[in-house]
């Protein structure tokens, strides 16, 4: 298996603790990146991705170890193939998690959120985002995953007011959320439809799915694995919108399998 770098990216409003169960093993091959608003540097500041998109680029300068792997999960995912038209030739081939390229759906895309629900959630983010951010972190998992210690640990750290930031290298402290700018994302995910940027991509892809996701139907995924020319879907059949949170184990072999395959 080749050594290249692993660049991961999280989901809307999470940072990169989420992969900390997956990318156990990779060691300093395991770059990780917390976007702005998500306790990473710079401002999210407009309701686009090219604050990601800057964020991945500044990070990917410091790397300097030839090509990487992106892995992103869901506004992550999104956050990559969307640098591909300037960083194209940073990355060998992406892992795509709870994917999507549309995340509302349109009259030609029905697997994506109803657009009026998504701008309810905006405007519930502007006024309370704790009780909006509970409800879509309950999202993110079945019934059934619910009941694990994997589940529970992500909402108990990302419940209101999220991670906390403090001074110096203490345990249990965390780079902090600004919400303004986690909504800004949401914003972000409304307006952006990259289903044309799926036909540039042709580097390897590799797309895991939960056949269960509730967040980026399970449709988005086979929509985008018809689409991308090198692309290969891993369906995780109990899986919802997490399945690097759920079934770290699971997530890593087939990853490791996709890269044997470079």
């Amino acid at each position: 298996m080749p050594d290249e770098p692993l660049f991961f990216v999280h989901g809307w409003a999470t940072d990169s603790w989420t992969w900390n169960e997956a990318a156990k093993g990779y060691g300093k091959r395991a770059v990780m990146v917390d976007l702005p608003g998500h306790g990473g540097p710079g401002r999210w500041d407009e309701p686009s991705l090219k604050p990601a998109v800057l964020e991945i680029k500044e990070r990917l300068k410091t790397i300097g170890r030839g090509k990487a792997v992106g892995v992103g999960w869901s506004l992550g995912s999104m956050a990559l193939v969307a640098s591909l038209s300037e960083l194209k030739d940073s990355f060998r081939a992406l892992v795509l998690v709870g994917a999507t390229p549309c995340f509302v759906e349109k009259e030609d895309f029905p697997w994506g959120q109803p657009k009026a629900l998504v701008k309810r959630m905006i405007m519930d983010m502007k006024k309370d985002p704790g009780a909006a951010l509970e409800r879509f972190y309950c999202l993110n998992f079945t019934d059934e995953e619910k009941k694990t210690k994997a589940a529970a640990s992500m909402v108990e750290r990302y419940a209101f007011p999220g991670p906390i930031s403090c001074e110096g290298d203490v345990p249990g402290c965390f780079p902090s959320f600004k919400y303004d700018e986690i909504t800004k994302a949401l914003e972000a995910l409304y307006m952006t439809d990259l289903r044309e940027e799926l036909k540039a991509i042709d580097i390897p892809v590799l797309l895991v799915h939960g056949e269960e996701d509730a967040v980026c139907p399970m449709g988005a995924a086979e929509y985008m694995g018809s689409r991308i020319r090198n692309a290969r879907l891993e369906v995780f059949g109990k899986a919802g919108h997490a399945p690097h949170v759920t079934e770290p184990e699971l997530f890593q072999r087939t990853v490791n399998d996709f890269l044997a395959t470079l």
